[in-house]
């Protein structure tokens, strides 16, 4: 009987461990609850990056890529679609050429040509010293000066490889591309020559200088044509129409690097009134410098090019205290934010220089037009008596 009642006993002891295990149930149920309600956030949290990316990133690449690419081209023109570089998208990419908010990769490189760089053998270290005296007046305004003369090889460097916006003067290293991409297709079957005409469509129509912006649309004008008001006038609807004649933005920053150039760089097409396209005062003179190299362009390109800049309407800047005898070939740029000139000079006595001159300023501020002024008088006076 003891003994029934002990195996009761431990029979009846058993049925805690069943409650036990009710109890544990119990938890396992909490935890599900608490993991539905984690999984209830996370969904939440998605729904609000979606709502974010709606909102923010959508806009962004509509404006950037589709509306550019597919609404305002796909209507005009052609497109080849190109399936290796949709399948492998990297594949011919091979370096870094950018951080910080630009490009990260660049394109695999033809074999390019590059520019010949300015080799400065000296100082004009009075010149220099008169700049930076006259600089001091101007306490609110950045400027950034690049001098070069070609029988002394000295010159200037105050700021000169520091990135400022560039304005039109983006449009020396767009003229300069054009003519390049002009004497390579020569030796092509189907050349592109300035006689070519292109179609003026509304994509290009664009607003700031420049008169073809209050013309008709669809009329045929030649590329000689779009390159001469592209300069002389500044005109920002030609400079677009060239610019898709190049490749774009992507292809003038790609053709840039190759030949050497790291900063000249657009993000923007014109007007870029934020001032996002980028220069050096270095870079641009090593362009002008290159205008004279004929492993680059041939000396038909080289004239063409000289007779537009020498024909620069806006001669406020560089050459507005100058004497008659200077001769200035030269483009200017002007956004809010920044006043430049560019140019190569002659001058009355013969002597050659090339000079660039920017300056970054409080908006619309008149004093970075008096600077460049006075800045380019003591330039010229002080190298007109070079021996």
């Amino acid at each position: 009987m003891g003994k029934a009642l002990r195996k009761q006993k431990t029979y009846g002891n058993y049925y805690p461990r069943v409650n036990t295990v009710e109890i544990d149930y119990q938890k396992v149920i909490k935890q599900r609850t608490k993991k539905q309600k984690k999984n209830l956030f996370a969904l939440f949290f998605a729904f609000v990056l979606l709502v974010c990316y709606g909102i923010y990133v959508c806009p962004y690449n509509y404006k950037t890529f589709i509306e550019p690419l597919f609404v305002n081209r796909i209507l005009n023109r052609k497109i080849n679609l190109n399936t290796k570089k949709i399948t492998l998208p990297t594949r011919d990419y091979i370096r870094n050429s950018y951080i910080a908010d630009n490009y990260i990769l660049s394109s695999r490189a033809k074999k390019t040509k590059e520019l010949t760089p300015i080799q400065m053998v000296g100082e004009l270290t009075q010149t220099k010293n008169k700049l930076q005296a006259l600089f001091k007046k101007y306490s609110k305004l950045e400027p950034s000066v690049f001098v070069w003369e070609y029988s002394s090889s000295s010159g200037i460097e105050i700021n000169a490889d520091n990135a400022y916006p560039s304005a039109s003067i983006i449009k020396i290293p767009i003229a300069f591309e054009l003519m390049r991409l002009i004497d390579d297709s020569s030796k092509t079957k189907k050349p592109i020559t300035l006689e070519d005409r292109r179609l003026f469509t509304e994509e290009f129509r664009t607003l700031g200088s420049g008169d073809l912006q209050r013309t008709k649309a669809d009329v045929l004008y030649s590329i000689d044509y779009l390159a001469n008001i592209m300069i002389t006038n500044s005109d920002n609807s030609a400079t677009n129409m060239l610019l898709y004649e190049i490749g774009g933005m992507d292809g003038l920053n790609r053709s840039m690097r190759n030949i050497g150039l790291k900063t000249t760089s657009m993000r923007n097409w014109l007007p870029d009134l934020e001032g996002t396209n980028m220069i050096t005062a270095r870079e641009v003179s090593t362009l002008l410098y290159n205008i004279d190299n004929p492993k680059y362009i041939d000396s038909k390109s080289k004239a063409v090019l000289k007779e537009y800049l020498v024909n620069t309407k806006n001669t406020h800047l560089l050459k507005e205290k100058l004497p008659p005898g200077a001769i200035v070939f030269h483009k200017t740029g002007n956004i809010g934010t920044m006043l430049g000139d560019s140019g190569i000079i002659y001058t009355s006595n013969g002597k050659k220089y090339i000079v660039t001159i920017l300056v970054k300023r409080p908006f619309n501020d008149l004093g970075a037009k008096y600077l460049i002024q006075d800045a380019s008088l003591i330039i010229y006076n002080d190298i007109s008596q070079l021996p």
